[in-house]
């Protein structure tokens, strides 16, 4: 019943969300370019815009967005987009100003407008605490958040390409009810969690998805660095003491630290990516795999 009365109001929220928007200007009958900074932003581009979109993501497959750096024949692509959604990640803060001074036409939309973002926590292991820094921009790993980051690209498909008004608002509520029930899956996965709720990363990018099912992540990395040699020895007795067996790590970032602890601890390696192109099932992956290693 409680999982009923979540699912109707989420899709309620969707469907307030998709309400009339002003559209700003027109275009032709050709499918246009969307540039995106990762490969979860295209899931949700290209399930909205369908057919009407190209879609340009600038961080491949293997990249890492923390220190990506846009390849020669990205930044002349970019002069054949109309539309840029950011979501936040750090090279976006040094390559962005550049992409506008070369590209001045193209449409910049934020698709993490509305949501409330908080500081990434990486865990302080001596005492065990919790300590802050930037801004996290992993708000895709969290369905709830997911809905309002597709309402962000419906907006901007809608501003730049607004005669295809109809199908964009259709697809949005497509999406809207497939992202619910991938969410009440999720949760179904974490209701009889038995006070069990920590998992351990080496990169802190699962904060939101952690938030919205009453789990904690454990992270390795301090402020987006590995651990100082003088923490490892407090981080190898914590986690000891914690019982924790697997280790999840994204394929993005070099697992030399990563091996050392959990040959020290006794725990798995698993691969757990963020940057998935295959938004909904990754997920829904990775909820099955942090719910065997919780402690």
């Amino acid at each position: 019943m409680k999982n009923k009365l979540t699912k109707f109001l989420l899709l309620f929220l969707a469907l307030i969300l998709a309400g009339p928007i002003c559209p700003a200007m027109a275009t032709n009958s050709q499918p246009f370019s969307v540039a995106v900074s990762i490969l979860p932003q295209a899931f949700f581009v290209k399930r909205i815009g369908g057919h009407r979109v190209r879609v340009l993501v600038m961080v491949p497959p293997g990249g890492n967005p923390a220190t990506y750096e846009p390849k020669p024949r990205q930044m002349a692509s970019l002069s054949k987009c109309k539309l840029y959604f950011t979501i936040g990640v750090p090279f976006e803060s040094a390559w962005l100003s550049r992409f506008l001074s070369a590209h001045p036409r193209i449409l910049i939309r934020p698709v993490y407008t509305g949501i409330e973002r908080v500081p990434m926590e990486s865990t302080a292991y001596q005492p065990f605490t919790v300590k802050k820094s930037a801004m996290d921009p992993h708000i895709w790993l969290s369905p709830p958040l997911a809905i309002l980051q597709a309402r962000n690209v419906l907006e901007g498909l809608l501003q730049t390409d607004p005669n295809y008004k109809e199908m964009y608002e259709a697809n949005f509520r497509k999406l809207a009810s497939n992202i619910v029930d991938l969410d009440l899956k999720i949760r179904d996965l974490f209701a009889n969690a038995d006070g069990k709720n920590r998992f351990m990363v080496y990169h802190p990018a699962w904060g939101y998805f952690a938030r919205t099912y009453g789990l904690r992540q454990i992270a390795i990395e301090r402020e987006g660095k590995k651990p100082r040699p003088k923490d490892l020895q407090s981080l190898i007795q914590f986690a000891k003491e914690s019982g924790f067996k697997h280790l999840f790590v994204q394929p993005q970032v070099s697992t030399q630290v990563p091996q050392v602890i959990a040959k020290a601890i006794g725990a798995q390696i698993i691969i757990l990516d963020p940057l998935a192109p295959d938004w909904d099932q990754n997920l829904l992956r990775a909820a099955k795999n942090i719910k065997k290693a919780l402690r």
